[in-house]
């Protein structure tokens, strides 16, 4: 079962197969014969069928465990065929158990557990030295390892980099929002500076009509005075009378009048009363 490498495309070989000897009136070999034949067929369900059969018969047959093994491979069945490489590597014989840790580098790289691979890869060098097919594999799963060493790395740099990028836009959001607060609550103290300006001006404002009220109170107070002494009638009283107080005012005033004119008559009488 070799894997090699053109460029991206990965490509399956040969299964080795061991088959058991075919001898007359051997049941096991006599499947173990028609399994293979099947096997290049292509049929590797029926090959299977067969292969299991005689290892019902013969289940310590490392060979069956490794033919079976390389017919699950062919059918896709990798944790199945790797269970089955693993048993003909505990028992079968130094280059059965080679192959079969070939094998099961081929298994791990199709999983593309590449690390396990090149463990299978050298396990099966150390048992046979001369393999080719395994030097060849060993090679193309050291540069899968590195090639996905190099793809971590840069999916790591791009994570990074995202990772910074994203730090530097929220940086940058967050200093413009410091700076739009910094806006805001100068804008904020500006009217509040600008309404209390306009408060004080308002006050001063008031303060200067109050002022300019209570002079011109004191100017009536000071001319109602010199009004007084004067023997003029003071404006602000007059304007403060009531009618009732009016009329008993002008009541009062022809009451004098009243009495003025009697006085005059009586002078002018008492005159006459000389002349005669």
């Amino acid at each position: 079962m070799r894997i090699s490498k053109g460029l991206l495309a990965l490509y399956l070989g040969t299964v080795w197969l061991f088959n058991t000897a075919a001898t007359v009136g051997d049941p096991v070999a006599s499947k173990s014969a028609q399994a293979l034949e099947h096997y290049g067929r292509g049929e590797y369900a029926e090959a299977l069928r067969l292969y299991r059969d005689a290892q019902l018969e013969q289940p310590d047959r490392s060979e069956l465990n490794f033919n079976v093994g390389g017919t699950l491979f062919k059918n896709g069945e990798y944790e199945t065929a790797l269970r089955e490489f693993e048993q003909a590597a505990s028992i079968g014989s130094e280059r059965l158990k080679a192959a079969a840790h070939y094998n099961m580098g081929n298994v791990f790289y199709q999983q593309n557990q590449y690390e396990q691979a090149v463990q299978a890869y050298q396990q099966a060098l150390e048992l046979n030295a001369d393999d080719q097919d395994a030097k060849a594999n060993l090679e193309l799963a050291l540069r899968q390892i590195q090639e996905q060493q190099n793809q971590d790395q840069q999916q790591q740099d791009q994570q990074n980099q995202d990772q910074q990028n994203q730090d530097q836009q929220n940086q940058d959001q967050g200093q413009e929002q410091q700076d739009q607060e910094q806006q805001d609550q100068e804008q904020q103290d500006q009217e509040q500076q600008d309404q209390g300006q306009e408060q004080q001006d308002q006050e001063q404002q008031n303060q200067e009509q109050d002022q300019g009220q209570q002079d011109q109170e004191q100017q009536q107070d000071r001319s109602q005075e010199q009004g007084q002494e004067e023997g003029e009638p003071a404006g602000q009283e007059q304007q403060n009378i009531s009618k009732e107080e009016a009329e008993q005012l002008l009541e009062a005033l022809q009451d004098r009048e009243i009495d003025a004119q009697k006085r005059r008559y009586r002078a002018t009488s008492k005159a006459r009363g000389k002349d005669w």
